[in-house]
């Protein structure tokens, strides 16, 4: 792909008369053929891709280093467009390498364990060399489906590499810390147990009539653009979104560049609306604060109790479309026009509907991993029951093992006592929330003719109320005792220890 000179159309670009023309036109831009053609020189290309990195570097919901291996990307993404799975593979393998893991605290473990455990080499060779050493293993996984040298790997290789992971967190939890196997088993899960989603999407795509090439599969062990949320599929959907001509590619570019000034805007109003202004200049207490002041008996006033969770849910919202619609742009911007993550949320009329729009790329993994494998295996003869089972392995079992896998390294340090308390308070909101997503899918949906009301307000209202109410609960990070939180529920009614 080459830039082209600007076509005739780009001259009927101008500046719009009104706000609205402006909203109108900045809307539809992927669809003007003055604004495509515009996107597909030199200058448009430049403009296009430091818009983008502009307002990445503005919402510093990403660190600053990933940023600019994001630019770096990107910038090889434009220089060798028909190199873009080249360099999607070559970058992917060098963030690995680098930035093997989700969690940040699992650096710091990871440079003790590699000086202290036994291990010959240390620091960032030490990285290096396991980072190596797990791509084999990864290669070998991906080889072991075409050549089913091991049948129950080849053959269910998702729960293979959960038995794995299983057996790692058991050896390092039971061995001392100075044993010859405690650091090479810690490492080990480590690395498996941060790319277990990503590798498991690689495999589940081995699978696919057209699979990716080696490297590509390679490269998605960690993608340029991935970071603390959840894989977006695996290669064979983002590659099947590739834009395949210059037209397309720059349909690509406008689509990234109006969702990333959308996430820009929404980081605004969650720092300058909620951080600085509502919890910041105003005082307002934050919903784990007044949960914990609440249990301790020094509640406040019950409207204010009632008003601490709509702002809380309204600024997670908030929050995670901005960090959802970041990501999404960055991959759109490599050429790859992937659906939006997040699609007006508070719209959804009813529970399994919101849980889509909301983190839909999330979803889909929770579908993929564990909805898919039990819908497909168990209660074929009854066709409730099988979705109802399948939901629960799905937004129960999925929802806290994808947490959970990620923090087991951790466990060998904290105890396992301390991870199952952690997740207490979690699993009664994963129960909640499967409980309310299977009521939804059995419950008769709102129809037109029900009127405006009955199909348009109230069953928005209820689903808001059912996900704001959630929010009291929400906590993977142990951030507050679920004594406490069950306490707060309580003062919701009036009820007050």
């Amino acid at each position: 792909m080459t830039t082209i000179d600007p076509a005739p159309d780009a001259a009927r670009l101008r500046i719009p008369a009104s706000p609205l023309e402006w909203r109108r036109q900045w809307l539809a831009m992927d669809r003007n053929p003055a604004a495509i053609a515009f996107a597909q020189t030199f200058a448009g290309q430049v403009l296009l891709h430091a818009m983008l990195v502009g307002c990445l570097l503005a919402m510093p919901i990403i660190r600053f280093n990933h940023v600019v291996l994001v630019a770096g990307a990107l910038a090889l993404c434009w220089a060798f467009p028909n190199r873009r799975l080249a360099i999607l593979s070559l970058t992917g393998v060098t963030y690995f390498l680098l930035r093997p893991f989700k969690l940040e605290q699992v650096y710091g473990e990871f440079a003790a364990v590699t000086a202290t455990g036994g291990t010959l080499l240390a620091g960032e060779m030490a990285m290096l060399a396991c980072g190596l050493v797990f791509m084999a293993f990864s290669l070998f996984m991906i080889l072991n489906i075409r050549g089913r040298w091991f049948p129950f790997a080849s053959d269910r290789p998702l729960v293979f590499m959960f038995a794995l992971v299983v057996a790692l967190t058991a050896v390092t939890v039971l061995l001392p810390d100075g044993s010859i196997a405690y650091g090479p088993a810690w490492i080990a899960l480590a690395y498996l147990s941060s790319t277990y989603f990503l590798l498991g999407y690689v495999l589940i795509d081995e699978r696919s009539k057209n699979p990716p090439t080696l490297g590509v599969k390679l490269g998605f062990l960690r993608p340029f653009w991935a970071g603390f949320a959840p894989p977006f599929k695996g290669p064979a959907f983002v590659l099947k979104h590739e834009a395949k001509d210059d037209r397309a590619l720059a349909v690509s570019r406008l689509k990234a560049v109006k969702l990333v000034v959308w996430a820009l805007i929404l980081f605004f109003v969650w720092e300058w609306g909620f951080n600085k202004g509502l919890y910041g200049a105003l005082g307002l207490p934050r919903l784990d604060a007044m949960i914990l002041a609440n249990a301790a008996g020094e509640p406040t006033n019950l409207a204010m109790r009632w008003l601490a969770i709509g702002i809380d849910f309204m600024s997670v919202v908030i929050y995670m479309g901005a960090a959802v619609h970041g990501t999404v742009a960055t991959i759109r911007m490599a050429g790859f026009a992937i659906p939006r993550g997040m699609v007006r949320p508070l719209e959804a009329r009813t529970i399994a509907e919101f849980w889509g729009r909301y983190l839909f790329y999330f979803k889909e993994m929770l579908v993929d991993f564990f909805f898919y494998p039990a819908f497909r295996r168990w209660f074929r003869d009854s066709p409730k029951l099988r979705i109802a089972f399948a939901t629960f392995c799905a937004a129960f079992i999925g929802n806290i093992l994808f947490d959970m896998i990620h923090v087991l390294p951790t466990m060998a340090l904290v105890g396992p006592e301390n991870i199952a308390e952690r997740y207490l308070t979690y699993s009664v909101y994963a129960g909640i929330l499967t409980i309310g997503v299977i009521w939804s899918q059995m419950a008769a949906k709102p129809q037109p003719e029900d009127g405006w009301l009955r199909h348009d307000v109230l069953p928005r209202v209820q689903v808001i109320g059912f996900f704001a109410l959630l929010q009291v609960v929400d906590d993977s990070f142990g951030d507050a005792p679920l004594g406490a939180r069950l306490i707060y529920y309580a003062s919701l009614v009036g009820v007050t220890p």
